[in-house]
C-alpha cells in the first residue's frame, strides 16, 4: 500500500509539467508569415477565348496582345486598334460575295462608293466605344477580293505609310490566290519573267520586219503587229506583279503547325524622308496560301 502512494506521487508531478507544456503551446501566439506562393508567372490568355480575335492579326498584333494579361485591358485594346471590326468583319464576309450581298451583311451604309473600271470600293466608318474605326470592302468585277480596318488617328498619322501599303495589297490581291504554294508563286514570277523576255523578241522582230518591207502610207501596221503589242503590254504588267517574289525568299519563317508563316521585311521612306519598315506576311494552312497581310509595326 506504501508501495503504491509513493508512485503515485512520483508519477504526479510529470503528469503536472506535462499539462503545463501543453497549455503553454496552446496559449502561445499563431506564427505569422504567408503560405507557399506560386511563383510561375500570370499565364497568357488562352486562344479559344480570343480565337476569332488572334486569327485576324498580323503577327507583331499577336505578339502585342499575348504580352496583356488583364482582361479588361485586352478588349480596350482591340476597340483602340479596331481590330474588334476586323474580327466582326471577318465574321461577316466571305471573297467571293457580290457588292449588294456584302452590303446586306453590313449593318451600317457606306459612307462613301468608288467606281473604277471593275473596281468597286465601298468605305464605312464605326465607332467603337474606344476609336473610330474606318473599314473599306474591294470588289473586283463585283466578286469581294478584301477588306481590311483602321482607326482614324492612325490613317491620319501615317497616311503616306497605308498608302503604300494599300497599293502593295492591291497588287496581291490581284497575283494571289487562296491554294497556292510558295513553289507555284515562284513559278509564275519565274514564268511572267520569260514571257516577258519572249514578248520583247516577238516585238522587236516584227519591227525589224517592218523596216524591211517598203513604206506604204497609213494602216502598215497589220493585226498581228498589234497582237505582238498587246502581248507586250499584258507580259509587262504581269511580270511588274510577280517581280515582287522573283528571287525574293522570305526574311523569317514562324512555323505552328499545322500553319507556317512567312514573313518579308521591306524598307520605305515617305516624301517627308520618314522611314519604316513594312512587312508583308504570307500565311500557309498545310502549305497552301490561307492569307495575306500588309503592316507595319509602331
Amino acid at each position: 500500500m506504501k508501495h503504491g502512494a509513493l508512485m503515485r506521487l512520483c508519477i504526479l508531478p510529470s503528469v503536472v509539467v506535462l499539462a503545463l507544456a501543453l497549455a503553454a503551446c496552446q496559449s502561445s501566439p499563431e506564427p505569422q508569415g504567408e503560405g507557399p506562393r506560386d511563383m510561375r508567372p500570370p499565364s497568357a490568355p488562352s486562344r479559344s477565348q480570343w480565337n476569332a480575335y488572334l486569327r485576324s492579326m498580323s503577327e507583331n498584333e499577336r505578339l502585342e496582345f499575348l504580352a496583356i494579361q488583364d482582361d479588361t485591358a485586352r478588349m480596350q485594346w482591340l476597340r483602340r486598334t479596331g481590330i474588334d471590326v476586323r474580327t466582326d468583319l471577318d465574321g461577316r464576309l466571305a471573297r467571293g460575295l457580290t457588292v449588294a450581298d456584302a452590303r446586306a451583311r453590313i449593318p451600317e451604309k457606306p459612307e462613301d462608293i468608288s467606281r473604277d473600271g471593275t473596281t468597286t470600293m465601298l468605305f464605312y466608318s464605326r465607332f467603337n466605344t474606344q476609336s473610330r474605326t474606318n473599314f473599306y470592302l474591294l470588289f473586283e468585277a463585283d466578286q469581294l477580293v478584301s477588306w481590311n480596318s483602321f482607326t482614324l488617328e492612325k490613317q491620319e498619322r501615317q497616311k503616306s505609310l497605308l498608302d503604300y501599303e494599300a497599293r502593295l495589297m492591291k497588287k496581291f490581291n490581284i497575283m494571289l490566290r487562296r491554294g497556292m504554294g510558295m513553289n507555284a508563286i515562284r513559278r509564275q514570277a519565274e514564268n511572267a519573267q520569260a514571257d516577258e523576255n519572249s514578248a520583247r523578241i516577238a516585238v522587236s522582230e516584227t519591227l525589224q520586219g517592218s523596216r524591211n518591207r517598203t513604206y506604204r502610207g497609213a494602216g502598215q501596221a497589220t493585226f498581228s503587229d498589234y497582237v505582238v503589242a498587246e502581248s507586250l503590254l499584258y507580259a509587262k504588267d504581269r511580270n511588274e506583279l510577280y517581280s515582287w517574289f522573283l528571287n525574293r525568299q522570305p526574311d523569317k519563317v514562324v512555323s505552328q503547325q499545322p500553319y507556317e508563316r512567312h514573313l518579308y521585311y521591306v524598307p520605305h521612306r515617305d516624301a517627308r524622308g520618314n522611314d519604316a519598315t513594312v512587312i508583308v506576311e504570307l500565311v500557309f494552312l498545310n502549305g497552301q496560301l490561307e492569307a495575306w497581310y500588309v503592316f507595319h509595326e509602331e
